[in-house]
Parts: structure tokens; sequence; C-alpha cells
């Protein structure tokens, strides 16, 4: 009961962040004028934004299951609402191209976000649980001048 509880808890506080981050990105996308992107607009104002997006969203979603055991808990709490946001994004048109090729890449980059997410969140779980964080030995800071 409690695990899914964390799990739901992390279901709406990344939906918060995806509802966010997706206005923003509405705000960001290049306006679709029948004129060519070039390549660097973009990653800059397309690609970027997306993955940036996905991992805040898959960070949001996993820390609330962080302290559970690695594997099932972490993709159960992180996979489905950057998948969703993607489908979203998707259907509201937020970023030009509805080509095959198109929503092809952004599912590719919400997956990318997603281990991006989940490995900081690992990351971080792993240092608090230690009881030391980067840089720290047993929860003594180490002197790097020798």
């Amino acid at each position: 009961m409690q695990v899914m509880r964390a799990v739901l808890s992390g279901w709406l506080a990344a939906m918060v962040v995806a509802a966010i981050a997706l206005a923003a990105m509405k705000g960001l996308a290049p306006k679709a004028d029948g004129r060519p992107l070039d390549e660097y607009a973009q990653v800059l104002r397309v690609h970027l934004p997306w993955l940036l997006c996905s991992v805040l969203v898959a960070f949001v979603a996993g820390f609330y299951v962080r302290d559970r055991p690695r594997g099932w808990w972490r993709l159960a709490g992180g996979l489905p609402i950057p998948m969703l946001a993607t489908f979203v994004n998707i259907d509201l048109g937020i970023q030009a191209g509805q080509s095959v090729l198109a929503i092809g890449l952004r599912l590719i980059e919400a997956l990318l976000g997603v281990a991006l997410g989940l490995f900081l969140v690992d990351r971080f779980s792993d240092d608090s649980r230690a009881g030391r964080g980067p840089g720290s030995s047993n929860g003594v800071w180490e002197d790097s001048r020798h």
C-alpha cells in the first residue's frame, strides 16, 4: 500500500511538472509557417527542450520511489508520465512535424530522458543511503589537499 502511494504521488507530481514543461515548450516551439527550420534552431528549440522535459519528469516521478529496490518500481514510477506527455505533445502538435520519423524521434528522446532521469535518481539515492555526498567517504569529507 505504501509503495502504491509513493508511485501515485510521483505520477501526480510528474503530471504537474509535465504540464508546466509542455506549456513552456509550446512557447518555445517554432511556428509552422511553411519555411523549413534550420538544424540548429530545431535542436535548440525542439529536441533539447523535449529531452530536458523528459529527464525532469522522470526524475520527479522516480524520486518518490527512490527508496524502493531498483528495477521495476523505479521503472513503473518513472516511465508512464513521460510516455503520456509524449503522446500529448504529439496530439497537440506542440512540435512541428507529424511524420512517423518525427514521432519516433520524440519517443526515442522520451525514453532517453527517462533513462537519464532514473539514473540521476539512482545516483542521488545511493549517495543519500550511504550517508555521504559526492566527494565524501563514509560520511566524512575527504581532505583533497595532500
